[in-house]
């Protein structure tokens, strides 16, 4: 009961760090962050192991990049930020990929990229329900994407790689 309670306890925490309303489905339909706790229960979750919240690379322009896996009864829901500091432009994604392990290597399942994967803003959030076969073990890769821009042409970027760790679904 203590495991449950801590489980919901952190997917709460994940929430408020996202400051998500809304999440993407499959199905193309939203869905409040309300309804999930209320009709979804994270039975499991697997943190991305670059998260940070400083400006650790060189460049300084993500200040924010955090990635997570969750397992409920039927879904996965995939979860990611990326915060860019006060000067950046444009912030996001590069790609997205839900991975599983096949024989001992992880492949992709299934990648995430559309035309608006980047925000002409500092933060960029996204998140997705996804249903894969069950029996696999699952991890979810990215690579976070900031830039700034002098004048009218991007002068500087940054990409980070972020990938989190493992959950058999």
């Amino acid at each position: 009961m203590k495991k449950l309670i801590c489980v919901i306890c952190s997917f709460i925490f994940v929430l408020s760090i996202f400051n998500v309303s809304v999440f993407a489905t499959d199905s193309n339909t939203e869905e409040t962050s309300e309804s999930i706790l209320s009709d979804e229960v994270i039975i499991e979750e697997a943190e991305g192991i670059y998260n940070s919240n400083s400006n650790a690379r060189a460049t300084g322009l993500i200040s924010q990049k955090t990635l997570t896996l969750s397992k409920t009864g039927t879904q996965l829901i995939i979860s990611a930020k990326t915060k860019g500091s006060d000067e950046v432009d444009k912030c996001g994604f590069t790609y997205i990929k839900l991975q599983r392990l096949v024989n001992g290597s992880w492949t992709d399942y299934s990648t995430y990229c559309y035309y608006d994967q980047y925000n002409e803003s500092n933060s960029k959030t996204f998140s997705k329900y996804v249903s894969p076969p069950s029996g696999y073990t699952y991890r979810v890769v990215c690579e976070h994407y900031a830039a700034k821009k002098t004048l009218l042409i991007f002068t500087s970027e940054e990409t980070s790689y972020n990938e989190t760790t493992s959950l058999t679904f």
